[in-house]
């Protein structure tokens, strides 16, 4: 069930950043209102609105990674012009945000949970262990988390910090963690929950595995999105009724970003 909560557009200032990977940037904002409501696997859109006209135009979409008191983390990687903007931010600027937006995971009465991610898939997974603690109490997890290579982890370091876990870090390369993909890390005895956010091979992997061992899996949906209230229909993905077999189209911004596995269409 989702929780029901208020969407804020507000202006926020950031707190807090600096560079935690080749072109990976941790950013902390002020953000009290959002702060108070978000969940794991929810997002912000986070943009400029009219300052500027200048790249991006339009808001990114960003995971919540982090709730700290009246803060939000947000992990930021650059890819292209508009989110090389967003990682030049200093503490002191400001950027308008707009959220807590979509769906978020759902534990239910798990307690063996394994959260299975890949790049800056890791971010909802940085924000879950200290919030499910409050929410549901004890439980043990375990967090595998994968990159192509060593110059892109994110600082181990800051992962025990922000989220309180040891990260199982796999790398292509082998420079660092474990060698190989995220996925062959996957080891699904006595788990009764899988959560996985990433790229979506990488998720396709997981949903077929987990499914396929007979264990619940929620996956968070990567998707391009220009408004990330179901305005613009740019996120439409392929779902299914488990149930009835029925195909439909959902919206990722609104319907998800989490999905349970089964519905999935890829």
């Amino acid at each position: 069930m989702k929780r029901e909560h208020r969407i804020v557009r507000a202006w926020c200032e950031v707190e807090t950043a600096a560079r935690a990977a080749e072109r990976t940037y941790w950013l902390e904002f002020a953000a009290p209102e959002i702060a108070a409501q978000a969940a794991p696997g929810q997002f912000v859109m986070v943009g400029f609105g009219g300052h500027g006209w200048g790249s991006p135009f339009l808001p990114r979409p960003n995971s919540v990674a982090a709730v700290r008191g009246e803060r939000i983390g947000l992990l930021i990687r650059a890819y292209g012009e508009g989110s090389r903007r967003l990682t030049s931010l200093k503490p002191g600027d400001s950027a308008l945000l707009l959220g807590p937006l979509g769906s978020h995971y759902q534990l239910g009465t798990a307690r063996r949970i394994l959260c299975v991610a890949g790049g800056v898939g890791l971010a909802p997974f940085l924000f879950l262990p200290r919030w499910a603690k409050k929410a549901t109490g004890e439980f043990e997890i375990r967090l595998l988390y994968g990159e192509r290579d060593a110059h892109a982890v994110f600082e181990p370091a800051k992962i025990r910090e922000v989220c309180g876990l040891e990260a199982e870090i796999w790398t292509e390369d082998g420079r660092l963690g474990n060698r190989g993909r995220v996925t062959d890390g996957i080891d699904l005895d006595g788990v009764d929950l899988v959560l996985a956010c990433g790229p979506t091979p990488m998720l396709k992997l997981v949903q077929e595995r987990a499914l396929g061992a007979g264990v619940p899996c929620q996956v968070a949906v990567e998707a391009h999105m220009a408004c990330g209230v179901g305005t613009c229909i740019g996120c439409a993905i392929e779902t299914v009724d488990p149930d009835t077999g029925e195909q439909s189209y959902e919206l990722v911004c609104v319907n998800g970003p989490v999905f349970s596995a089964e519905r999935l269409r890829w």
